[in-house]
């Protein structure tokens, strides 16, 4: 299954960064738990959607070198990051992330504009976008989800802009 690769991916790309290492604290003595992680981490695939169906299918690459913004919940810019351009081509994460609410917004290439978003089954990777203003939905990311989740994955398609 493609979105499974996919979420590998970003996963051992974090690894490989060295950014999901610090995400672990101590658990408290008796818990049975080795660690308990206290961050999360944020990340997904921004992809060239050539048939424009809102769903990354077999042959659509990623697409390297797009800015990407991660904003807290009134809308500031906490950080940004660049998707890959590596073997992992498309991909953006977001590590560290503290308890809160977020969205990601994508900035497209000159050219390039958004697909539909929402138009694909669970487990696939599709745009999660709006189409106008280039945001996703509010992102919780609560304590609860940081102790489950290994990422909070948000992906976007992009297609060339009608001219």
């Amino acid at each position: 299954m493609r979105s499974t690769s996919v979420l590998a991916a970003v996963i051992v790309s974090a690894f490989v960064f060295g950014s999901m290492a610090g995400a672990a604290v101590p658990a408290e003595p008796g818990s049975g738990a080795v660690y308990e992680r206290t961050v999360g981490t944020i990340g997904g695939t921004i992809f060239l959607d050539a048939d424009a169906n809102g769903v990354q299918d077999s042959g659509e690459r990623g697409m390297s070198g797009v800015a990407v913004h991660l904003l807290g919940a009134a809308g500031e810019r906490i950080a940004t990051a660049e998707t890959f351009a590596h073997a992992c081509e498309g991909l953006y994460i977001f590590s560290g992330v503290l308890p809160g609410n977020y969205t990601v917004e994508v900035v497209p290439p000159e050219g390039y504009g958004f697909t539909v978003p929402g138009m694909g089954a669970p487990g696939e990777t599709m745009s999660t976008v709006d189409t106008v203003n280039g945001t996703t939905t509010t992102i919780d990311l609560t304590e609860e989800t940081v102790q489950t989740a290994d990422l909070v994955v948000r992906d976007a398609g992009l297609v060339p802009a009608a001219a």
